[in-house]
């Protein structure tokens, strides 16, 4: 199931004038990278999200109001099996 946006949502990602793709970690470790165009935070978000699963696309528009558009297929994590490395003593 896709989740649509809301309509104030919506003219968020619509007039975005950049974009933010987080790598949320506890005790204020994370990062935040801002880029300008939809393109540039796909592209990031895919890589980003490769290696970490906690990552977090907002659009941002004029009035610096966010909207989170991690509900959107091209913000969604690919699905795949995360593999626990065996630790060799």
């Amino acid at each position: 199931m896709i989740n649509k946006p809301n309509e104030w949502e919506q003219s968020i990602i619509d007039n975005a004038v950049e974009y933010s793709i987080m790598e949320w970690r506890p005790l204020d470790k994370s990062t935040k990278t801002i880029v300008k165009t939809y393109k540039e935070a796909k592209e990031l978000y895919k890589k980003t999200s490769k290696n970490h699963r906690a990552t977090l696309a907002y659009a941002i528009n004029e009035a610096g109001r966010y909207a989170n558009m991690n509900h959107l297929e091209d913000f969604k994590p690919e699905d795949k099996k995360w593999v626990i490395k065996d630790q060799v003593k």
